[in-house]
């Protein structure tokens, strides 16, 4: 639990001791404790929660200088390479026997600024699936980076504006510039990748290359189910900490996993807490599944208590106006439950569907593409002819559709357009109508198909946001369903044995075998008919209460280039086919509220940031 911060002049020129003072009080919650350190033309720190212990070090020798946010999962591994007695140190030794690709031989989650200082070039590194965040500013030799990219923006030492086209790719949801930040300037760093600064050039290189990696085609499906068990629990039980362990149970098959493992090593069950999203009471009448049930049945087994969130009035909608904050709402009210628990620890299933639990997404298309017909009809035959034509329609057709004319994943919503002025869309044109949607299931490759998951980069979106406000509640979340080593061993199986059967998660059920609670690990599908009723139901108690805040909005700031009296009209629609649903009406309205405070907290002087009142 920790953020970093720092300031290195490549041109030799001394930091201003009190800039650093100024990155700190920007980057850091109310409270946290820091440690600096200041020489000649750097200046480098961490800070961290008052009351736990930091996971970020600083590491000094006469060749490096070594800030790490890190967490190490394969030190015994690693030991046998390279000696060391902090992570902090470990990276350096692995820099020094690997160069920059000394990342891909670290399983872990980290954010590292390596500043080589005999070759002048400052590093930047990532952990492969970006769990750790990590943000840049760099202009004229001069590099100031932190975690977050608000406590740049904040801190008053990087010149930025609002960058337009962020908000055009948010409110369009358009994949594939995960870089890119809100603000003109600041980037992110990108997972799986080392970012090289130095007075010459700037250059990023990919260390982590899972395309790369070879398939065991020899692999039988007992041997692959057998070793992924294994992966599978040493991937949890190495994040383990002392302190409270706090896990996500949603009654689905990843979190409900996730929890399994760790109920069954942790002795005292009092050391392990279950979070749920869904209510523990629900009086009106729903759809679907009950996940409550399947909830209930792991905590009977496992002898672990699970609680359940409970909403104050407006708490969902006002989650979602945090300006730091994108995306999952009902999580700040979980980290705020944790933090009086005492969790110190927070377990997700966060992307297991992408890999070890993938789903037969991606399958029709690659039967289609490898000439496997005679197998595609039979899979057909068997599931239905209706649901084969609507997945061949998903995942086939499109390809033979040239310039992207059939979306294949997100297609693009133009009724977003009436939420902007003309001379903004006139400006943006490019953009907003010749976006270039890449195929996300490939030509025939179902590892493809998978590598395109990982590249939109939607897992770090949500980890990013997760990570920054874990901080403030003294939390650290743990993925273990993307770890390093197991997601290797996921692409190195032979691709048939990810659809056996056609039967869903196939092998990951059977991994978890015996672990995992019957009743969970045999159910079908992903619905959540509680859950999404009681957010349906918070979203509609808070619509009053957004449009209290868009009239206030139109009385005070508002920016420019957005039409507000759209949002509110929006909100007051009767529900038509034509029409936004009532969730997505909610979420544009609570969408251009926290792009407001975002400008209005981060960018008060930037011109897009309007004085306009309500006219009569």
């Amino acid at each position: 639990m920790s953020f970093i911060f720092g300031i290195i002049n490549l041109d030799g020129k001394f930091v201003n001791q009190g800039e650093i003072g100024f990155l700190f009080q920007a980057v850091k919650w109310e409270g946290f404790k820091e440690q600096i350190e200041v020489a000649e033309n750097y200046a480098i720190g961490y800070c961290h929660h008052p009351e736990r212990q930091p996971k970020a070090g600083i590491f000094v020798d006469d060749e490096l200088i070594v800030l790490a946010d890190i967490r190490i999962y394969n030190s015994e591994e690693l030991k046998k390479s390279i000696v060391y007695t902090s992570p902090e140190e470990a990276f350096a030794k692995a820099y020094l026997r690997w160069g920059v690709h000394c990342a891909n031989h670290i399983n872990g989650d980290f954010a590292v600024v390596l500043f080589d200082r005999e070759k002048n070039e400052v590093h930047l590194f990532r952990d492969h699936i970006g769990v750790r965040p990590l943000t840049y500013w760099f202009q004229g030799n001069r590099l100031i980076f932190a975690s977050h990219e608000f406590g740049l923006a904040k801190s008053g030492l990087v010149t930025s504006t609002l960058q337009e086209e962020y908000v055009v790719r948010s409110l369009f949801r358009l994949k594939g510039y995960y870089n890119q930040t809100i603000f003109h300037n600041i980037f992110k760093a990108i997972p799986g990748r080392c970012s090289t600064f130095s007075k010459d050039k700037t250059e990023t290189i990919k260390y982590w290359r899972p395309e790369e990696i070879r398939i065991k085609k020899d692999l039988t499906f007992d041997e692959s189910v057998t070793k992924l068990r294994q992966l599978l629990a040493s991937a949890t039980l190495n994040r383990m900490e002392n302190g409270i362990t706090g896990a996500h149970v949603s009654g689905g098959l990843d979190s409900t996993g996730v929890a399994c493992l760790l109920a069954d090593v942790i002795g005292d069950k009092n050391g392990l807490i279950g979070y749920s999203w869904s209510p523990e009471q629900l009086e009106e009448e729903f759809d679907g599944l009950n996940e409550k049930e399947l909830i209930e049945a792991f905590s009977s087994e496992k002898g672990v208590k699970v609680k359940y969130l409970e909403f104050s009035p407006n708490e969902y909608v006002q989650n979602g106006l945090l300006p730091e904050f994108g995306n999952m709402y009902n999580e700040i009210s979980t980290m705020k439950l944790a933090e009086k628990d005492g969790t110190t620890t927070l377990f997700s299933g966060w992307g297991g569907d992408e890999f070890v639990s993938l789903s037969t997404r991606g399958v029709y298309n690659h039967l289609f593409f490898r000439f496997k017909w005679w197998t595609l009809g039979r899979i057909i035959l068997r599931h239905g002819i209706k649901s084969g034509i609507m997945q061949l329609r998903t995942e086939v057709l499109p390809l033979f559709v040239p310039f992207g004319l059939l979306h294949t994943y997100q297609p693009i919503d133009w009724r977003n357009l009436r939420f902007f002025k003309l001379n903004f869309i006139l400006k943006h044109w490019k953009l907003i109508f010749f976006h270039s949607r890449k195929n996300i299931f490939g030509y025939g490759n179902r590892s493809r198909f998978m590598l395109n998951l990982l590249h939109n980069y939607h897992l770090p979106e949500r980890m990013d946001n997760w990570c920054l406000f874990a901080e403030k509640y003294g939390l650290d979340y743990k993925y273990p369903l993307l770890d390093k080593e197991l997601l290797e061993f996921w692409f190195s199986l032979p691709v048939e044995h990810t659809f056996k059967d056609m039967s869903p998660r196939l092998l990951y059920r059977e991994a978890l075998k015996g672990i995992l609670t019957e009743q969970v690990r045999v159910r079908i599908g992903k619905d959540e008919g509680q859950l999404m009723t009681s957010m349906q139901l918070q979203q509609k108690d808070g619509k009053e209460y957004l449009q209290d805040l868009l009239v206030k909005s139109r009385q005070e700031n508002q920016i420019s280039f957005f039409k507000v009296e759209e949002f509110q009209k929006l909100l007051l629609e009767r529900p038509d086919k034509k029409q936004f649903s009532e969730f997505r009406k909610i979420s544009k309205a609570i969408f251009y509220l926290r792009m407001l405070g975002l400008v209005k907290n981060y960018l008060s002087n930037d011109p897009c940031l309007t004085n306009t009142r309500l006219k009569d």
